[in-house]
């Protein structure tokens, strides 16, 4: 089992996507798209996810690949 993310389609414009790109090429990852997350005021500013149901954001894609990566590192910790 893997931990899930989840990305809104509408954010992917917004940054979202490289994230992403990025963790499609991990194995150690689930990634999901929907439609909508119903986050639309957040999405329309930044870059945001679902990690296990978290919600991330940060100002920039970078940003939250950081923040995205440093909870795999804690989940991994914890599950495996």
């Amino acid at each position: 089992m893997f931990p899930l993310v989840e990305f809104c389609e509408t954010n992917l414009a917004e940054g979202s996507q490289l994230v992403m790109d990025e963790l499609e090429s991990m194995e150690e990852v689930d990634v999901m798209t929907y439609s909508c997350l119903s986050e639309c005021t957040l999405c329309a500013q930044k870059p945001f996810c679902f990690f296990e149901g978290e919600r991330l954001a940060a100002e920039t894609p970078e940003k939250l690949l950081i923040l995205v990566k440093e909870k795999l590192v804690e989940w991994q910790e914890d599950y495996l």
